[in-house]
Order: structure tokens, then C-alpha cells, then sequence
């Protein structure tokens, strides 16, 4: 079997290979001649960047197709593009694409990945939308906003630190009960709630 041909076996992904995390035949695109990757990358593009798959193998084959799907409307794509080629966006860039998906993905769409980048990566931007996404956003997103905010201000040992999830778990409440969490939350981590109230 080519190269070629092991790699686009390894693109039909069933219930199993999703659910697990399994990316694409990488080794298959380092095996391949130069005119099977070009062709590799050809039916990439051909059939979409969908997600965080397609940009893997296309940050492998050093694509210039990478810069579009960095201006992706898929926030999974966009963020995908940073996670396997940051060299192609600058941190502003980076930013943007975070508070982005923080402030409208869904888990399942891009929220997780966004989540994941701003453990490592907070400019104020970024901080900023997790503060709003906190006070304002569905039960499941401010949750775990709350819990990265505890730990970026030095507050949790990790991203969900399951030694705080009763407070994290008042960010579930709605109104008046989820705007006391947050006044508690501002004054353990020492920002103004005035500015998000």
C-alpha cells in the first residue's frame, strides 16, 4: 500500500476513531514521495478543512492553505491552526480567536480547544471574555470559566481544580445567584466586578 493510499484509508473516521482522538496517518504523510503529498494535500483541500484533523496533516505537509484556515468561521479550525501551526498567526491573531470561540463556541465546537489555549495562553482579551463568559454565558461554559480563572490568578493548582468545584458549580445558577458567585469570584482573584455587572 502507497503512502497516499494509507493516508486516505486513515481519513474515514468512524464512531470509534472519533471518540477516541485519533488524527489521521501523520506517518504515512512523512513516508510519502513529494508527489504524494502534493496530492495528499490536494485531496485535503478538495474535500474542506473540517477540523482539527485536516489542519494536522496540513501543518505535516507545511501548507500555505494553513493561513485561510486560520481566518476559518469553524473555531475548532481556527484554534486548530494554533495549536499545530502557531508560526502561522501572530499572538493578536491568537487572542482574537480565543476570546472568539470563548465568548460563542460550543463544547463540541471549538469551546474545549479554546478552554485549553487559555490555561496557556491569557492576554487581557482573553481574560476578559472568560470574566463576561463567567457572568453571562450558558451553565456548563461559566463553570469551567470560573475554574480557569481560579487557576490563571494563581487561586488552583490546574485548569478544574476539583478541590473548589462547589464554588465553580454556583456559576450553574442563573441571576442574582450567579452574579454573587461572580462579586466572590472578582474579589478572590482581585479584579473590580463593576466594569461586568
Amino acid at each position: 500500500m502507497t503512502a497516499f493510499e494509507r493516508f486516505k484509508q486513515s481519513m474515514a473516521i468512524d464512531y470509534v476513531t472519533w471518540h477516541d482522538g485519533e488524527g489521521y496517518d501523520i506517518d504515512a504523510i512523512r513516508a510519502a514521495t513529494p508527489e504524494e503529498r502534493a496530492a495528499i494535500e490536494a485531496l485535503i483541500l478538495e474535500l474542506g478543512i473540517k477540523d482539527w484533523r485536516d489542519v494536522e496533516a496540513l501543518a505535516e505537509l507545511k501548507s500555505p492553505a494553513l493561513a485561510k484556515a486560520a481566518a476559518s468561521p469553524n473555531a475548532e479550525v481556527r484554534l486548530a491552526v494554533q495549536r499545530y501551526a502557531p508560526e502561522t498567526v501572530s499572538e493578536e491573531t491568537r487572542a482574537e480567536a480565543i476570546s472568539r470561540a470563548l465568548k460563542s463556541a460550543e463544547f463540541g465546537e471549538g469551546l474545549s480547544e479554546a478552554i485549553d489555549q487559555a490555561a496557556e495562553f491569557h492576554p487581557p482579551s482573553v481574560v476578559d471574555a472568560l470574566l463576561r463568559g463567567a457572568l453571562h454565558r450558558d451553565p456548563d461554559a461559566a463553570v469551567n470559566f470560573a475554574a480557569l480563572l481560579f487557576y490563571i490568578y494563581g487561586k488552583a493548582k490546574e485548569p478544574f481544580d476539583w478541590e473548589h468545584r462547589p464554588f465553580f458549580l454556583r456559576f450553574r445558577a442563573e441571576g442574582a445567584n450567579r452574579e454573587a458567585a461572580f462579586r466572590e469570584l472578582c474579589e478572590e482573584i482581585g479584579i473590580n466586578p463593576a466594569a461586568y455587572l
